[in-house]
């Protein structure tokens, strides 16, 4: 029988069980902080001053010296203040509420004292005593600070209990996204908008997620490097939302990942084909699929494992881009690894290709094996040009960049795509068709709307798994640690602190003579 008073509410919780008591959590504030609220809340997340003067920290019987990063304050007490057993130890709850209880405190250990005023929280920072002149605990560290930061300090443990990530309050969790709404890309822009709405507001008719409802902001994503920042800065800045999901960023994504990275704000389910493979510049962002290198390792393992190519000349040809020169890399270190043989490049100005272009490099590198990165129309110029080489090579494209309209018949047993996964079907993806279904959604663009299906679930199972007492940091922490979720639509998903791309799955599969693949693929090869 469901409990209609479950912060759940009906909710598909894969993997997660709902404790079956919620604790007791005050209310966030949505005021910023002040600047020496700003400066405290620094200090004690991180151990660090804010002015840059080295803090001292004095630890244990023997009073061993560390630097005071090594022991932050949030480091025992939490980012909460109400502390976490470790170890044998149990840290106080130091929220400005409790340590100023009127009646005062009667430890367990027979240490008594009044209530803590600020000079006297300063005391225990700085000397490890308590009102009553009595020694704290030696695992208490003691920490030399100047006048400036311990009131910066005490000013932020006034504030510590309520204090909440923007975006995020008592009864609501504020969403971002970025995405086209006008212009080509409209179409695809306005279909994941309306799949995250959809989403969102089913989940909000069902109460929430543990009360809270979710509010989706839409900013746009215009094609220019200056409007886009400015949408990208006000969702982030002016009026800065929790979480970014699903976010469109084309061209610019390297700029909205330094923007939200630098302020920590989660970004799930980016719509890319260039992840960012280093975890140290993407600490706060959770792909879903591998992206276009993978694609490219795939392709040539492919060739290796399949095909049976050693050895073999290869070609990479793509436009004059740094996210297709990185993929370039990608095929000639894996033509490495795997003994495929050397790899040539031929790179052509964006939408400036010539067919006599083609024709020429081709006849110079007589390629075995081609990687192409480009669009339909220079697709149809490559094979057209590549029609008189013999033997014919074996012809490798990305789907999610290419997609053929008919098959050069010249082509018909050479001619493979990779995927970084097959588009929804009904068999697989009932859930995400109901939700369809249910509020008349367009199905033109889907493998757009499987990535925002996705993002939203893999975002909602981790609010889920954090609990009523959501932040940022235990956000991420969270997502971390899921493992095979199915979200219907795309390959499992998995993370770690050292993987933020949830799936490294790539399918290999030939054409079929309309040019496009047929489910089972031919030729199909999983990675």
């Amino acid at each position: 029988m469901k409990n209609p008073d479950s912060p759940l509410n009906g909710l598909n919780t894969i993997g997660f069980t709902l404790l079956s008591a919620m604790l007791f959590s005050p209310s966030l504030s949505a005021v910023p902080l002040t600047a020496s609220e700003a400066r405290g809340k620094q200090l004690y997340l991180t151990g660090a001053s804010p002015s840059g003067q080295p803090v001292k920290a004095l630890v244990g019987p023997e009073s061993a010296e560390l630097s005071g990063t090594d022991v932050p304050c949030a480091g025992c007490h939490g980012e909460d203040g109400r502390g976490r057993p470790e170890g044998g130890i149990v840290p106080t709850d130091i929220s400005h509420e409790y340590l100023t209880l009127a009646y005062g405190h009667d430890h367990d250990n027979g240490r008594k004292h009044a209530a803590f005023t600020a000079d006297t929280i300063i005391a225990a920072i700085a000397g490890g005593i308590d009102p009553a002149g009595n020694r704290l605990d030696s695992a208490m560290p003691r920490y030399a600070l100047s006048a400036g930061d311990g009131a910066d300090l005490v000013a932020y443990l006034k504030r510590l209990s309520t204090d909440a990530d923007p975006g995020l309050s008592e009864s609501t969790i504020r969403l971002g996204t970025l995405l086209p709404t006008r212009g080509p890309l409209a179409g695809m822009g306005l279909a994941m908008k309306d799949m995250l709405s959809a989403y969102f507001d089913e989940i909000n008719a069902r109460g929430g997620i543990y009360n809270r409802k979710i509010h989706l902001e839409v900013a746009e994503f215009t094609g220019s490097a200056d409007s886009t920042i400015k949408s990208a800065r006000h969702l982030l800045e002016a009026e800065p939302v929790f979480a970014l999901i699903a976010p469109f960023a084309g061209n610019l994504e390297q700029d909205i990942l330094l923007l939200s990275e630098s302020r920590s704000v989660p970004q799930i389910g980016p719509y890319t084909l260039f992840p960012e493979e280093n975890t140290l510049r993407s600490r706060a962002a959770f792909y879903l699929l591998p992206g276009l290198k993978n694609e490219a390792r795939a392709m040539v393992d492919y060739a290796t494992d399949v095909l049976h190519m050693k050895n073999a000349a290869s070609l990479v040809i793509g436009p004059e881009n740094v996210n297709i020169q990185g993929t370039a890399e990608a095929v000639e270190q894996q033509s490495r690894h795997r003994g495929l043989g050397p790899v040539a490049r031929f790179a052509y100005p964006l939408h400036q290709t010539q067919p006599q272009a083609f024709a020429a490099e081709l006849k110079k590198q007589s390629p075995e094996v081609i990687f192409f990165f480009g669009a339909d129309d220079e697709l149809n110029l490559l094979l057209k040009s590549a029609e008189q080489l013999k033997p014919k090579p074996y012809v490798f494209i990305s789907g999610s960049l290419t997609r053929p309209n008919a098959l050069n018949e010249a082509f018909s047993d050479r001619l493979f795509l990779s995927l970084p996964s097959l588009p929804p079907d009904q068999a697989g993806a009932d859930e995400f068709f109901r939700l369809i279904k249910r509020n008349h959604l367009s199905t033109h663009h889907l493998t757009a709307q499987a990535v925002s299906y996705s993002a939203a679930k893999l975002l909602t199972e981790g609010l889920q798994r954090t609990g009523r007492e959501l932040s940022r940091k235990k956000l991420i922490k969270t997502l971390e640690t899921i493992y095979q979720l199915d979200t219907g639509t795309m390959p499992s998903l998995s993370y770690g602190s050292n993987r933020h791309i949830g799936s490294t799955a790539a399918t290999i599969v030939s054409a079929s003579p309309d040019g496009r693949y047929v489910s089972p693929p031919i030729g199909s090869y999983k990675k």
